[in-house]
């Protein structure tokens, strides 16, 4: 349904007709749209039957299961098919893609939950101040203003403005090549992504970790502990954050996965070669099979972190059981 022609895309304005109509055929885009979405799915199926004539198989790792006089059952991995804008593998594009972005991800994770849950424990032991009320107008307002928007002004702020002294760069990705064409790591090119892609989750756990905090502050057994003479640092570690674990986890690994998925508009202010910037680019070239492989690959990584917070909780609270 994209205003493009996807043969076209793959070989260019010049390209003869019978190999536009070859490759038309190949992938079922001279088919209705309801046969080019049923075979989509047949490619990312891992159980296949189709005809041995089909074009496909040359394009698939696969194993016989059955193979009858012009029908075959196969076993293979999920074919996400082949970019039309470089006619490389949409699979192999997104896993180039992926370190640059978990790192990225994780680093403003990371900073995010130290930053955070600090914040949201200076509130909770100072609840209803005026310390209370600037961080919560400070988290307010860092969950108001847009990545991209935190983006230029980090860039602007510490790139340019203060460059004589952060010596950051405004724009570049983890892995650069050097005036000799070998690739090296940089990592000074992360610390302003991560820096703008952390500021809104800093205030969403600012803000669950001191209404959790302040939940269970209250609780009858947190007066007992107190006054038996019970260490703060104690108090807080053995007592307090145990119970009020749950909702601030719940908070860290939704953003975790909003951050490795959500990071398109910041690796793009950055230059950031990552799953962001990789998505954009597709979107700006009507690279559909970039798009959906991309999309995909999105609710596969929120499916696995939601299932692995739910493991954490069991780990972090004992009084959640497992159905016997």
């Amino acid at each position: 349904m994209a205003p493009v022609d996807p043969a076209r895309l793959s070989f260019g304005q010049r390209s003869d007709e019978t190999t536009v109509s070859l490759y038309k055929k190949k992938y079922f885009l001279d088919q209705p749209l309801s046969v080019q979405v049923f075979k989509y799915f047949e490619d990312l199926s891992p159980i296949q039957f189709l005809n041995i004539s089909d074009l496909r198989l040359e394009d698939y790792s696969y194993v016989s299961v059955y193979k009858g006089k012009d029908k075959l059952v196969i076993l293979k991995k999920p074919y996400f098919r082949k970019s039309y804008a470089s006619s490389v593998s949409v699979w192999n594009l997104i896993t180039d893609a992926l370190p640059s972005t978990l790192i990225l991800s994780f680093i403003a994770i990371v900073l995010s939950v130290l930053i955070g849950m600090s914040l949201g424990a200076v509130c909770s032991f100072n609840y209803n101040t005026a310390i209370d009320r600037y961080i919560l107008a400070f988290c307010t307002l860092g969950y108001a203003i847009p990545s991209y928007i935190s983006a230029i002004v980090v860039s602007v702020i510490f790139a340019f403005v203060l460059g004589h002294f952060t010596h950051l760069p405004i724009q570049g990705s983890l892995y650069e090549f050097d005036d000799f064409g070998n690739v090296e790591l940089r990592w000074a090119n992360v610390i302003l992504p991560a820096l703008a892609l952390g500021i809104r989750p800093v205030a969403m756990i600012c803000q669950m970790t001191r209404a959790s905090l302040l939940d269970v502050i209250s609780a009858d057994y947190i007066r007992t502990a107190r006054s038996k003479g019970i260490r703060p640092w104690l108090l807080m570690i053995k007592h307090i954050l145990p119970n009020a674990i749950n909702p601030i986890l719940t908070t860290i690994s939704s953003w975790f996965a909003s951050l490795l998925t959500g990071a398109f508009f910041v690796e793009y202010v950055f230059n950031y070669k990552g799953l962001g910037m990789l998505t954009i680019t597709a979107i700006n070239q009507y690279d559909v099979p970039l798009i959906l492989g991309t999309c995909i690959f999105a609710i596969i990584i929120f499916v696995g972190i939601n299932m692995i917070t739910d493991v954490l909780y069991r780990w972090f609270d004992p009084r959640i059981k497992l159905p016997s």
